[in-house]
């Protein structure tokens, strides 16, 4: 098959194109670099213009690559709001995408209007408060307008089909049973993430990326981890590190042993999964109703739920099992491989593409 993927976001598309490739499919990634990650892409739609120049050219670029963009068996968009035009010019380019090629589908991911409409009730926990609070600094997003709603409800109905890829996305599309497809996992290509054994030295070291402090709920893990460094000082190292492109990212992840991702998540997000393959030891969202979501019936994911006391005791339960870290980072390693390698998890979109 002949396959564009619009849109990136954490690499998503990358690995997923990885898988493809591999399967023998020609595939294409037309996207933003996402920021700071600098993901590459086939087809740029970024600008290295300063100010206004820039954010013209940003809004240009996608209409002048679309000859580019014509022609392919599927077209699969990531989400609906990557394109910096406003909504009436970005609903009739996304029209002539999806004329201009044979299927189109779209991702449940990235957070969307449909998370913020229906996601936000439905979970029983969720980052809206803590993003609107300390992220956004103020008291609601364009995300839950019913500009925004009635746009994101256009892109659904323009498509195939919508695939989750995950638990809280599955939620959030309930009310679209006609277009919501089976959860699909984030992919992950685990031959190009070295795995070595995940061995503790005289201190575990724990990380937690500072990336949208609010969403990920990162005031949890700083309180948790001033209290663990007064209580644990010889036993831990504790790091919250932020914003560095996703090659630095993964050579801090290298020394460390445990990795706590999102606290505000069912399901485990894309850096999560990252450091699963790395073999370390995963504290985020393993919820059952997102395991079930994933078609598995267990996880070395160590759940937790959002509040500083749930990584605490996690940690110090880790503590007493320390001899085990490397048992542990190599069942992360195995789950990774499993359900989350980028071939396996690109046989499953081909089959739900082609049905």
């Amino acid at each position: 098959m002949k396959i564009l993927l619009l849109g990136e976001f954490s690499a998503l598309h990358k690995n997923l194109k990885e898988g493809l490739v591999e399967l023998g499919h020609k595939v294409v990634v037309a996207a933003s670099r996402d920021g700071f990650k600098k993901v590459p892409v086939d087809i740029s739609f970024d600008s290295d213009l300063p100010g206004i120049l820039g954010k013209i050219h940003r809004r240009v670029k996608p209409i002048a690559s679309f000859p580019e963009m014509r022609g392919y068996d599927v077209v699969q968009l990531v989400n609906p709001f990557i394109f910096e035009m406003s909504y009436f010019p970005r609903y009739f380019f996304l029209k002539s995408i999806v004329e201009a090629n044979h299927k189109f589908f779209l991702l449940g991911a990235g957070t969307d209007s449909y998370f913020w409409r229906y996601g936000r009730k439905a979970l029983k926990y969720g980052p809206f408060d803590d993003f609107l609070k300390f992220d956004l600094k103020q008291g609601s997003h364009f995300m839950e307008s019913d500009k925004s709603f009635a746009f994101n409800k256009k892109i659904v109905d323009l498509a195939k089909g919508v695939i989750p890829i995950m638990y809280e996305y599955e939620v959030s599309y309930e009310s679209e049973k006609e277009k919501r497809l089976n959860t699909i996992p984030i992919p992950i290509n685990t031959d190009k993430i070295e795995y070595k054994e995940n061995e503790a030295g005289k201190k575990i070291t724990i990380f937690h990326g500072l990336n949208r402090y609010g969403f990920k709920g990162t005031r949890h893990v700083e309180q948790a981890f001033e209290y663990l460094s007064k209580k644990h000082p010889n036993d831990l190292e504790l790091i919250i590190d932020g914003k560095i492109p996703l090659s630095e990212y993964l050579d801090v992840m290298k020394r460390t042993n445990v990795v706590i991702d999102q606290m505000y998540s069912h399901s485990l997000g894309v850096n999560g999964v990252y450091a699963l393959a790395m073999g370390k030891i995963v504290m985020g969202g393993a919820e059952p109703e997102s395991l079930k979501s994933l078609g598995v019936d267990s996880s070395p994911v160590i759940n937790l739920k959002p509040n500083a006391q749930s990584i605490i005791d996690e940690v110090e339960k880790l503590l007493e099992k320390r001899t085990k870290i490397s048992e542990l980072g190599f069942e992360s390693r195995q789950f990774a491989e499993r359900v989350h390698g980028h071939t396996k998890v690109a046989q499953q979109y081909v089959e739900t593409w082609s049905k």
